[in-house]
């Protein structure tokens, strides 16, 4: 038999009011106690990855701030100041400032960029990497490429870039971009060739595909491969923000070398390529006068006067439908192979008029440049 235990109220309450004040004093001392035996052992024993485990990744990063070294001094900060409109009804007109990316191409203070870094500018000055702010000069740029060529006084102190071979650049090859974008002057990001050869618009230029960080300000600065050679000039961005999307366009470094050296000793404004003729499809009553059934075309509507168009001996009501080797349907048609083709190139033009088959072959010319 278990003798009962009967305890009072008061008992209960000490009991409880005892066990609280032991659970208050001791509890801190039992976490402590767990808490510095499981974190005791990492604190004491942690120590860095020795640097033989690591030699591969030091030549890497080494490898990278070589390339900023070398790169780095020859890349340029462009300000310029743009007159644009901004009255919809009045002629009113301020000024805006834009900002973009170059680099030096020789001590002679040549520097290379992008047509739409410079057009439009009335005042264009180049920060170099020393913070050294010189006024420049527009040389000449050209439309169709995007390519520009400004200049600053010739100077030793003058850092140029090192060109490289953009033809021999290969997909998953390391490339770095270095710019401003933003404002950000000496930006330096890493990549690699995404693609090459592609064809972005409708003009004869390729591109270099790149996931290197591009960004709006990096325009014109160099796409530079493991060497510190510059393989590309930075262009563009496929974006539906506005902003990185890791799709990134640069112009070919041996495309542009004969724009660039053409603008040195040209020094103007190349305009895009033109026909200098407008085209549309022709309307019902003009199709049966000229006797076309359902054959797909464009139809001459007015010839630029001394344009290439009027060279080539086009004439007004001439039914165009197929141009050097390719079915014509729109005028669309026509202008992407225009583009194509370039300033100077040949266009083999398959035509019917006045109900006479015939061929004629036309020079492409210029466009009027913009301002």
């Amino acid at each position: 038999m278990f003798k009962e235990l009967k305890l009072t109220r008061l008992t209960i309450i000490n009991i409880v009011v005892l066990s609280l004040l032991v659970g208050v004093f001791l509890s801190p001392l039992v976490y402590g106690g767990f808490r510095d035996y499981l974190r005791n052992p990492l604190v004491s024993d942690a120590e860095p990855l020795p640097e033989s485990q690591q030699r591969a990744a030091l030549a890497v990063q080494e490898a990278f701030i070589n390339v900023y070294r070398k790169a780095g001094p020859s890349v340029v900060f462009i300000k310029t100041n743009v007159l644009v409109r901004s009255g919809f009804w009045l002629d009113l007109y301020r000024v805006q400032e834009q900002a973009g990316s170059g680099f030096i191409i020789d001590r002679d203070g040549y520097i290379v960029t992008n047509n739409h870094v410079v057009e439009g500018a009335r005042k264009i000055e180049v920060v170099f990497h020393d913070n050294t702010i010189v006024q420049a000069q527009l040389i000449g740029r050209d439309e169709a490429s995007d390519v520009a060529v400004i200049k600053v006084p010739a100077s030793d102190r003058l850092q140029p870039a090192v060109l490289g071979d953009s033809d021999t650049v290969e997909v998953g090859q390391l490339v770095f971009a270095l710019g401003a974008p933003f404002g950000l002057d000496r930006t330096f990001t890493t990549g690699i060739i995404s693609a090459k050869q592609r064809q972005i618009d409708n003009s004869s230029y390729s591109r270099i595909q790149t996931d290197a960080s591009i960004n709006p300000g990096n325009s014109g600065g160099p796409l530079i491969n493991i060497y510190g050679e510059v393989v590309g000039i930075n262009q563009s961005i496929f974006s539906t923000s506005g902003g990185n999307m890791g799709i990134g366009f640069a112009i070919p470094i041996n495309e542009a070398r004969q724009i660039i050296e053409q603008l040195k000793s040209e020094r103007r404004v190349i305009g895009r390529p033109a026909l200098g003729v407008q085209v549309g499809p022709p309307a019902p009553s003009l199709r049966e006068d000229l006797g076309l059934g359902n054959r797909e075309g464009v139809v001459v509507i007015y010839v630029i006067p001394g344009s290439a168009a009027e060279d080539a001996g086009l004439r007004e009501y001439d039914f165009i439908y197929r141009v050097n080797d390719e079915d014509i349907k729109t005028s669309d048609d026509l202008i992407r192979l225009v583009q194509h083709v370039g300033v100077g190139g040949e266009l083999r033009i398959q035509m019917i008029r006045r109900g006479e088959q015939m061929t004629i072959t036309a020079r492409v010319g210029e466009a009027t440049p913009g301002p």
